[in-house]
């Protein structure tokens, strides 16, 4: 008779937990981006330059928050990304509405 080999132990590679290192790095960039904030408002840039830098900044942030730690890049995320995207087009359309309303552009 022939000798049966086991494939589930020849062919699979151990499983490597996930994201160690990746969180690792995401938390050393958001001390970063968190860290240039702070310098920004220290350093008394102007306000037409420190306003919209702190905003990019906490943008990026927002990213990392997502798609590191609440893991919004792997698959099955797909309809908690669409209503996540969906409210922040309806926030950023909200805020250009009452801007131009109230007059100020």
């Amino acid at each position: 008779m022939a000798q049966q080999v086991n494939n589930t132990e020849t062919n699979s590679k151990p499983h490597k937990p996930e994201g160690k290192k990746r969180h690792l790095v995401a938390f050393i960039v958001s001390i970063i981006l968190t860290a240039f904030a702070f310098l920004a408002v220290i350093l008394g840039g102007s306000n037409a330059f420190v306003i919209p830098f702190i905003i990019v900044l906490g943008i990026i942030q927002a990213g990392f928050q997502l798609y590191i730690w609440m893991h919004m890049d792997q698959k099955g995320h797909e309809l908690p990304e669409l209503g996540i995207y969906t409210g922040l087009l309806v926030a950023v359309l909200t805020i250009i509405v009452f801007v131009y309303w109230l007059g100020g552009y």
